[in-house]
């Protein structure tokens, strides 16, 4: 029976699980791309058979990683967009949201389960969260009344795909910032 460093096994399992996925975190805001298990665990300060009792395979450990960021994901951009006075202020800080948790390592989880799953897993897995995510944009978009909010809702999201790759390049995030307000600052219903 291995030691335990808590109270409870329960305890236990609970500080080693937090452990790997801080350490799962660290590794892929180094080196932005999937870990391996054995350096998860030389992070997390467990032994390398230790980590399989609680992960299986890299993919494993990666959908437990998108479990916990997405929905923290998508409660700060629904924050975001819902603290903002107007439509169109809203826009900005859905924008504003997404790029600052590119910058904090947010994306990194989704772009290393993409790296190493099947297509079509990630596909639905992202799909999924990317629909959740994009209701605020959407519902601001209706708000400013344009035209085809959804097609409007798409090119946004191009543009802070493209903001996010210029954070992840190393651009300066307040110049990110002020790139999305030149772009999306005025939207709005066509004269």
């Amino acid at each position: 029976m291995p030691r335990i460093n808590a109270a409870s096994v329960a305890e236990h399992r609970a500080k080693q699980l937090q452990a790997i996925m801080d350490a799962t975190f660290d590794l892929l805001g180094e080196f932005g791309s999937a870990p391996t298990l054995a350096q998860v665990a030389a992070r997390a300060g467990i032994p390398r058979t230790s980590i399989y009792q609680y992960y299986k395979s890299p993919i494993d450990l990666l959908q437990a990683a998108a479990r916990e960021v997405y929905p923290r994901w998508i409660a700060r951009v629904n924050d975001a967009a819902r603290q903002a006075a107007t439509p169109g202020e809203a826009v900005l800080a859905y924008a504003f949201a997404c790029v600052d948790q590119v910058a904090e390592g947010g994306h990194a989880v989704g772009t290393a389960l993409a790296s190493i799953t099947p297509e079509e897993v990630v596909d639905e897995q992202a799909e999924d969260m990317h629909e959740a995510a994009r209701l605020p944009l959407l519902h601001a978009l209706e708000g400013l009344g344009v035209d085809d909010p959804q097609a409007i809702c798409e090119l946004v999201t191009s543009v802070i795909h493209a903001a996010g790759q210029m954070v992840n390049n190393g651009m300066d995030l307040p110049a990110v910032h002020r790139h999305l307000e030149v772009m999306l600052g005025n939207l709005g219903p066509g004269d």
